[in-house]
């Protein structure tokens, strides 16, 4: 059986004064959306609970849940959730998806370069994501702490998101 191989595999952890950036794999990505009143009843059993608005992610034991639409979430972990019903609509990302880890003191000003978000601490918080764009390809930024954010780039676009990323923080850390 074949294994998959990473789209960044020939891409080189990037570290340097206050940033580093590396792909950070291990998981498992499902995308979970139903309709009906049972579905996140059904959800929050496998997972845990279920965040209440779009934007903000929950932690739980197993899994970290982010509510992309009213009832649409990504379910990240190490496995996909087991035992939803039958009003779930499953489909699993994780074969589509890079996460690359930005992190350090220069880690908001490196997305900043990219994206039309506001990364201030006061304005993008823990726990908090945002669909945008890094160099005109979707991206998923999720802030897991104060300096450090996971991007999710399909991984068609993956290794150009990369380059982009670590030509941004070579910027920063050179002094343009």
């Amino acid at each position: 059986m074949l294994d998959a191989r990473s789209p960044l595999a020939s891409a080189y952890s990037f570290e340097a004064k206050d940033i580093a950036i590396r792909e950070e794999g291990g998981f498992t990505l499902t995308q979970v959306a139903g309709f009906g009143k049972g579905f996140e009843k059904s959800l929050a059993e496998a997972v845990g609970k279920l965040p209440a608005r779009i934007g903000v992610a929950q932690a739980n034991d197993a899994f970290t849940v982010l509510r992309i639409a009213p009832q649409q979430f990504w379910c990240v972990g190490e496995a996909a959730p087991a035992g939803l019903s039958g009003e779930c609509l499953i489909t699993p990302l994780s074969s589509g998806r890079c996460r690359i880890r930005v992190e350090g003191a220069h880690a908001r000003r490196t997305l900043a370069r990219g994206s039309a978000i506001d990364f201030d601490r006061s304005a993008f918080k823990p726990g908090q994501f945002v669909m945008t764009g890094i160099h005109h390809t979707p991206v998923l930024i999720h802030c897991v702490d104060a300096e450090v954010f996971h991007v999710y780039a399909m991984r068609t676009f993956a290794l150009a998101v990369w380059e982009w990323l670590v030509d941004a923080a070579e910027g920063l850390v050179a002094g343009n």
